[in-house]
């Protein structure tokens, strides 16, 4: 799954603007899928403690994101939004593009709709609703039709 936060900006809470400022949007799409919904003391690394978080946010982020982090959020208590809304259209909008591409490559629509509801985990009804109610954003990066 190629899920871009850059698509869905404008749905994003302004906490995980800053840390995408910060880190880049992939790393903060990791960190919200690990820790949305929860508030994230950021260490500041001085002490055992702080070593010890600062290395479980780098098995989120990655070495040099949790070090960006830690430097600009070292000591402050973050919530980190679940972005249920916009991780929601991310999924969507990558439902469509899949869908779309398998399509154009000879698949029928039937059979991509039951391997998407199987991937996805949802009803292949579901699927058909998502593919009929969501209009993807031609002008977003990483359009559908490119």
């Amino acid at each position: 799954m190629s899920m871009n936060l850059e698509q869905v900006r404008d749905q994003l809470p302004a906490q995980v603007l800053e840390i995408a400022d910060v880190v880049g949007m992939p790393a903060a799409l990791r960190l919200v899928t690990e820790l949305g919904g929860t508030t994230w003391e950021f260490a500041k690394g001085a002490n055992r403690n702080g070593q010890i978080r600062v290395a479980a946010l780098a098995d989120i982020v990655g070495d040099d994101a949790a070090q960006l982090l830690t430097s600009r959020l070292g000591g402050d208590v973050v919530y980190i939004p679940r972005c249920d809304v916009a991780l929601r259209r991310l999924r969507d909008l990558e439902i469509h593009r899949q869908f779309e591409q398998a399509v154009r490559e000879g698949v029928s629509a039937r059979v991509v709709v039951a391997e998407l509801a199987r991937t996805y985990k949802l009803s292949d009804r579901r699927i058909w609703i998502i593919l009929n109610q969501v209009l993807p954003d031609p002008t977003a990066p990483g359009d559908l039709f490119d």
